[in-house]
This record gives structure tokens, sequence and C-alpha cells, in this order.
């Protein structure tokens, strides 16, 4: 058996080492023994319930260390979100906390929004506190309402930290949030080079899916001239982004993360899709389908559609008409909410009248592809690419 010390329990089980050393000495963890001047405790015994007077009913304790908790192996099979909620039965926060994030996926924003107030009115624990302030950033997009995103943004900042990885954690929170309307200015360095060892390894899904987000709107930058680097130009950081990818896909399929493996499919599909191969990007795009079709995360691929337009319509109404339709006003829902929001935080407007083609034929013109590669690529006319781009330019006004 493995044995942890008094700071590995306190660490792990998120309350102080005083407490610890406090339910040793009253002889209430299982197993506990001394050794000399050192406490050993079993790393699979459990934490006592709180005896004391006017403590609450339960523990309010976080089961992983992370405010992610759908992005962790506590969702670890494909249609089975609502059964492994279930398993929080004894963990009420936890449990909330849980289906709160299945909630966003399926686009229950309305869901989503009355947990994220139950938990923040706990009010207790880190994890907790970033969570629903997450929470509540995600509701605000969905809803365009810039109130509620200031307000977010303030529960995040209130975590109650313990440690200098507390505040890394709420850093990384901030610019997870900033990064869902494309503000990327303040990811910390750490983060930027991919260097994850300062966060517990619990939030390490959650953190490579916001690192390829990163890394994808670079590529967008660069290969539209918005910025430069050393001998990097154009599509080269896209076309490098798969190869980056696919060993994290293999990785969270391995690990069962459903929703990790959902998101990292779906961003491989993006970059597969802009360099050119559509076969590959087809690959990942239905397994993604698949996964989200068997718990209805339809509101996870309704953020996506911005960038995968037709060939994630022509595929998910392929495999599930119905959930098309419903997925279609998701995506309504969330590019509304999205440009409202994006356009007043950012004080920078983005057309929300392109047509799906006009957007795409839009972002390959400013890839730097020519008229004939872009007829090419999606088999069509020059002269229907001409016609396109000067509708778009007379929409957005350029």
């Amino acid at each position: 058996m493995y044995y942890l010390t008094i700071r590995q329990t306190a660490e792990k089980w998120n309350i102080s080492v005083r407490s610890v050393q406090n339910m040793c000495k009253n002889g209430l963890i299982h197993g506990a023994y001394k050794w000399g001047n050192s406490w050993k405790i079993p790393d699979d015994a459990e934490r006592p319930a709180d005896k004391r007077r006017g403590a609450l009913h339960h523990q309010i304790f976080i089961p992983r260390k992370t405010p992610f908790l759908n992005m962790t192996n506590l969702y670890h099979t494909a249609g089975m979100a609502d059964e492994c909620g279930k398993e929080l039965s004894d963990n009420p926060e936890a449990r909330l906390l849980f289906e709160a994030e299945v909630a966003y996926s399926r686009g229950e924003i309305d869901k989503v929004y009355s947990h994220a107030n139950e938990i923040l009115n706990i009010h207790t624990d880190f994890f907790f506190t970033i969570a629903g302030g997450m929470l509540l950033s995600l509701c605000a997009i969905w809803r365009g309402d810039i109130d509620l995103w200031k307000r977010a943004k303030r529960h995040i900042s209130e975590a109650p930290c313990k440690s200098e990885i507390d505040h890394e954690l709420i850093h990384l929170a901030h610019a997870s949030a900033d990064s869902a309307i494309r503000n990327m200015a303040d990811f910390p360095d750490w983060f930027r080079r991919g260097c994850f060892g300062v966060i517990p390894a619990d939030a390490f899904p959650a953190a490579k899916v916001f690192y390829i987000k990163y890394l994808m709107e670079m590529a967008f930058s660069l290969a539209v001239g918005n910025v430069e680097y050393d001998d990097v130009k154009g599509l080269a950081l896209m076309k490098t982004l798969p190869y980056i990818i696919e060993p994290m896909v293999a990785q969270t399929k391995a690990e069962k993360v459903v929703i990790a493996e959902l998101y990292l499919r779906l961003l491989c599909a993006i970059s597969y899709k802009y360099i050119g191969d559509i076969e590959s990007a087809v690959s990942h795009l239905d397994k993604a389908i698949e996964i989200a079709l068997a718990d209805k995360l339809l509101g996870t691929l309704a953020e996506h559609r911005r960038y995968l337009g037709s060939l994630l319509d022509d595929r998910l109404n392929m495999a599930d008409p119905y959930a098309f339709k419903c997925f279609k006003e998701l995506h309504r829902q969330i590019s509304d909410g999205w440009h409202s929001l994006h356009n007043r935080v950012m004080e920078k407007t983005v057309a929300i009248n392109l047509s799906d083609r006009e957007r795409e034929i839009s972002t390959l013109a400013a890839f730097g592809f020519s008229n004939v590669e872009i007829s090419e690529k999606l088999h069509i006319s020059v002269n229907s690419v001409k016609s396109i781009i000067s509708m778009a330019m007379n929409k957005t006004g350029q």
C-alpha cells in the first residue's frame, strides 16, 4: 500500500495541514499511523465527515483538482454523462458543477446559469468559485450580456487563493474566458510555451484544449498577416497543428476523457479543413459527432460551426436530421450572443451577416489563396469566387 504525508493528504482533500493533523490525532482517518514524528496516511483513505457543531451536512471538496470536472475522467464514457453525474451523488456541489458543465455542452444555458449561481452562493472552495465564474462567462457569451460578463470575471478574481499555483490558475481562467471572444493577449508565459507543470495534473486535459485553441488563433492571425514570427509565414503553423493535436486525441481517448477528446477532434478537423485535407477533417468530424450525439452535446458542436461551416452541417445532417435542426437553433443563439459581447468588450466590430460560404471564401482569401486556388479547393468557378468576395466586402464595408 502507498502512503501519503499530512501535507500531501491536505492537498488531495483541499483542506489545511492543521485539519489533517487534528484528524490523525483524533483517530478519524482509517489506517493512518504515526511513524516517528510523522503520520503515514493510506492513499485510498476516505476523508472523514466534519462532526463540528454548525458544520455543513456534507464536506465541500472537489473530487479532481480542476474547475473543469467534465474534462476529467469523471466523464469517462460517451453516452453516459448523466450516469457519470450520478456517481457524484455523495458530493452535491461536485455533482451540481458537473451537471452544469454537461448542460453547457448541451446548450442548456438557463440551467447552466441557475447551477452556476447556486455554486457561487456556496463560495467557499477555490475550484468551485473559479468554475462558477467560468460558467457565468460562458452564459454571458450565449446571451451577449456584458454586465454578466463583468460579474463572471469578478467571481474568478475572488477565488480564495492559498498558493502561487492558485494565482496561476486564476490567471489561466481569466485568459481562457477572454479567449472565447478571441482576446488572446493575457495568457501566462508558461502557458504560451505549453509548460503545464505549474498546475495540477487534473487540469491538464482542459489546459490542452485551451492551448490548442490558443495555437489555432495564432495560426489564423499568422495566416492573415496580423502577426509575424521569424521564419514562419502563411499557413505554416496551421499545417503543423495536426501533428500536435493527433497525439493529444489519442491520449485523451486512452485516458477516457470524453469532453477533451470531443474538443480536440473538432479542433483537429478545423486545422485539416484549412490546409485542404478534407478527408482527415471528415474523419475527426464524424467521430466528434458520434461522441456528441451520444449525450446530445449539440452546444459544443454549435461553438465550432463558425469554423467548420457547411462541412459540419452536412455531416451532422447526415448522421441525425433532427439533431441538426436543434443544432442550427443553438448556433443562432451563440452566434448572436457572441457577436454582441465580442463587439462590446473588444470595441471592434465583427460582421454577423456573412453567409457560411462568404465567410469561408473570405477566410481563404485572407490566408493568401488566389481566386484560382480557392475555386479549385471549393470546386466552384473563378467568377463565383470573385462575386462572393465582392459581396462579403460590401457587407463588411471593406
